[in-house]
């Protein structure tokens, strides 16, 4: 009797493996609904169905990432860091996750600072934490990626830009005139010579083309 009731739990106890697997199968059925359901624009029942397959398998970090992703397409980042954070309590290595979580805080902050700025509110802590932010951003993406500082900026306005070395121009001197002295002589007028007449039955030498005629 005790050996018959011994067999019986032992068969009605679910086998773990099997009914991991049985989750598991759960969970890639929805994943694949929710994936067709986004296709066609069913943004709601894409999530329904998300939903549905983290009840299958509360551990399984898929339905997360992929709420996350959906958030995030839809700049709701309130929601898309809290779905990102899921992830990685999950899986603490999801690069995915990760970048998700970072570019939902940057946006968040950003638009927070765009308000303060816009009320001339950035000051004290908040202005410190942000200057932080940005340096951190700034080591981690590259100078290049973000603007430069305004001392720097300011510097590169203020350096004249190179050019050739020219040679100053030579200023054109005008002279005066110098009056002719009162003693000087008049000049002579200059004589002309006469003319030589033309040889008796020739043309005169002043037409070239007299020989043409």
């Amino acid at each position: 009797m005790a050996a018959s009731l011994v067999g019986c739990s032992t068969v009605q106890k679910p086998d773990e493996a099997s009914t991991k697997a049985a989750a598991q199968e759960q969970v890639n059925e929805k994943l694949a609904a929710a994936d067709k359901a986004q296709q066609q624009g069913q943004h709601d029942k894409a999530l329904e169905l998300l939903d549905s397959a983290i009840k299958a398998d509360p551990a399984a970090k898929a339905p997360w990432l992929r709420k996350a992703q959906i958030h995030f397409d839809a700049r709701q980042y309130g929601l898309a860091i809290t779905e990102a954070q899921e992830v990685l309590q999950r899986d603490v290595n999801d690069l995915t996750a990760k970048s998700i979580l970072a570019v939902s805080g940057l946006r968040v902050s950003a638009d927070a600072l765009e308000q303060l700025r816009k009320a001339n509110e950035v000051t004290g802590s908040t202005r410190s934490e942000a200057e932080s932010v940005a340096r951190i951003i700034r080591e981690a993406l590259g100078e290049p990626i973000l603007p430069a500082p305004a001392s720097a900026e300011a510097n590169a306005r203020g350096r004249a830009p190179r050019t050739a070395a020219r040679a100053p121009a030579t200023p054109l001197v005008r002279t005066a005139p110098v009056p002719p002295s009162p003693s000087a002589a008049p000049a002579a007028p200059a004589t002309v010579a006469p003319a030589k007449p033309a040889a008796a039955g020739g043309s005169p030498r002043s037409n070239p083309f007299g020989a043409l005629q």
